[in-house]
C-alpha cells in the first residue's frame, strides 16, 4: 500500500510527464484495439470470400433426375461441404434466357433439352475446393467439372499474405509499446538516481526500491488502457451504421457485448504485462549501474 501511495505521489509530482505518457500509451492501445477488431473482422471477411468460389458439375444430357439428387445428397454428406445447390435443365434455361434477354436470336436457338443440369457445391474453406472437384469427377453421370483454379489460388495466397502482414504489424506494435513505457520509466528513475544510491547505502533491497516504479507503471498502463478503450468504443458507436451497411450479410451485427468485454480484458492484461516488464527492465538496468 505504501508503494502504491508513493507511485501516486510520483505521478502527481510530475503531472506533465505522466499525462504525456498516458496520452501516448492511450493512443498506442487505441490503435491496438482497432487493429484487433480489424484483424478479427478481416478474418471473417476473408473466410466469407474464401468460400464464394463454387465447384460446378455439369451432368450429361442423358442423366436422370435421380442422378442429380444422388450426387447432391452425396456431396451434402461431406464434412468439408458448406452448401449444395441443384440447377435443373428448366432452371438452366431460365437463367440463360435472363442473361440473354436482349438477344432474341440466341433465345430461339436454345431449348431446355440441350442445356445440362448442374450441381453447384460451396466449400467450408478454399483448400477444400480441390477435394470437392475430385469427388465430382469420379461420378459417371458428370460430363464436366468447372473450377476457376487461378482465382482460388490467388485468393488463398492473398488471404495468407494478409494474415502474415497482420501478425507482423501486431508484433511491431507490441515492441514499440514496450520500448515507450520502458523509456518513460527510465527517465523518471534517472531523475532520482541520487535518492536510489542513498537508499541502497542504508540497506534498502532492490525489490523495495523497484516496487514504487512498478506500481507507477501499472497505474499508467491501466489508466491508458481504459482511456484507449473508451475512445475506441465511442468510435465504434459512431461508425456502427456505416459498418452494418458495409458488412451486411458477412459479419453478424450488432457486435455482441461479450466481444468487447473479452477485448477490454485482453487489452487490460496486455497493458499490465507491458507495464510490469518495462518497469522491471528499466529498474534492473539502473540498479546494475
Amino acid at each position: 500500500m505504501k508503494a502504491l501511495n508513493s507511485a501516486l505521489v510520483a505521478i502527481r509530482r510530475s503531472p506533465y510527464q505522466s499525462v504525456l505518457t498516458i496520452f501516448i500509451l492511450s493512443i498506442t492501445l487505441f490503435i491496438a484495439y482497432c487493429f484487433s477488431l480489424l484483424t478479427i473482422g478481416s478474418e471473417k471477411v476473408l473466410s466469407f470470400f474464401e468460400t464464394q468460389p463454387q465447384v460446378i458439375a455439369f451432368l450429361k444430357l442423358e442423366a436422370q433426375e435421380s442422378d442429380l439428387e444422388r450426387i447432391s445428397q452425396k456431396m451434402r454428406d461431406k464434412d468439408y461441404v458448406k452448401d449444395v445447390k441443384i440447377v435443373t435443365q428448366k432452371e438452366a434455361l431460365q437463367i440463360y434466357q435472363r442473361e440473354n434477354q436482349n438477344d432474341p436470336l440466341l433465345l430461339e436457338l436454345v431449348t431446355e433439352e440441350i442445356l445440362p443440369a448442374s450441381v453447384e457445391v460451396a466449400a467450408d474453406t478454399a483448400t477444400s475446393l480441390e477435394a470437392i472437384k475430385k469427388d465430382l469427377e469420379t461420378e459417371n453421370s458428370v460430363e464436366e467439372v468447372v473450377l476457376q483454379e487461378d482465382v482460388v489460388d490467388n485468393l488463398v495466397r492473398w488471404t495468407g499474405a494478409m494474415r502474415v502482414v497482420g501478425l507482423f504489424l501486431l508484433i511491431t506494435l507490441l515492441v514499440t509499446s514496450f520500448l515507450m513505457v520502458m523509456t518513460t520509466i527510465s527517465m523518471k528513475i534517472s531523475a532520482k538516481r541520487k535518492n536510489i544510491q542513498i537508499m541502497k547505502f542504508v540497506g534498502a533491497s532492490n525489490a523495495y526500491i523497484s516496487r514504487p516504479y512498478l506500481f507507477e507503471a501499472l497505474v499508467v498502463s491501466v489508466v491508458s488502457s481504459m482511456l484507449g478503450f473508451a475512445f475506441y468504443y465511442a468510435m465504434i458507436l459512431y461508425l456502427h451504421p456505416w459498418i452494418e451497411s458495409f458488412l451486411h450479410g458477412i459479419v453478424t451485427m450488432p457486435i455482441p457485448w461479450q466481444f468487447f468485454a473479452y477485448q477490454f480484458a485482453a487489452g487490460l492484461g496486455l497493458a499490465i504485462i507491458l507495464g510490469i516488464l518495462a518497469s522491471q527492465s528499466a529498474v534492473s538496468r539502473m540498479l546494475k549501474r
